[in-house]
């Protein structure tokens, strides 16, 4: 909402940009992580920004089929399978198909993945303080998911789905 000029109160008025526009200010915003990602795990730890998600995503789950991995992480199921598959030959996850479907591959974190991950966590969780001065952490999480609640509902009917409840 922008302010009237002329008489000083908030109005529907639309921006002359879209600047403004949240969409834009968060994809600025992940440009940012982005850059942040590549210099503090992407080249410490010789991880892509997707290997870490992928990473993460596993972390304290048995096993995770690849397409709900696409699902969750809004990646294309191809590009996720030939991660996983690169995450496999540095033994950092394992793959094996389903009991109940041959057809369903799933991924689970290694050991070593785990170990990694151990590894990693202090300095993303040192950078997310830093980033999160002055912020109501919680508060802010929670409009996050609201946020992404909201756009993942957009994004469903927009490709012809209906919204998850």
């Amino acid at each position: 909402m922008a302010k009237d000029v002329v008489r000083g109160r908030a109005t529907s008025i639309q921006p002359a940009t879209l600047e403004d526009n949240v969409g834009i200010r968060i994809l600025r915003l992940a440009e940012v992580f982005a850059r942040l990602a590549k210099l503090g795990v992407a080249q410490p730890w010789g991880l892509r920004q997707t290997d870490l998600r992928i990473l993460n995503l596993l972390d304290g789950r048995t096993s995770v089929p690849i397409s709900e991995i696409a699902r969750l992480t809004y990646v294309d199921k191809a590009w996720i399978s030939r991660s996983v598959r690169e995450l496999v030959d540095k033994g950092l996850v394992e793959r094996s198909h389903s009991p109940n479907d041959f057809r369903m591959s799933l991924a689970m974190l290694t050991e070593q993945g785990r170990a990694l991950l151990n590894e990693i966590r202090p300095s993303v969780l040192s950078h997310e303080q830093k980033v999160l001065e002055g912020i109501d952490e919680r508060a802010f999480k929670q409009e996050l998911e609201r946020l992404l609640a909201n756009a993942d509902a957009m994004l469903q009917l927009a490709e012809g789905r209906q919204p998850r409840a």
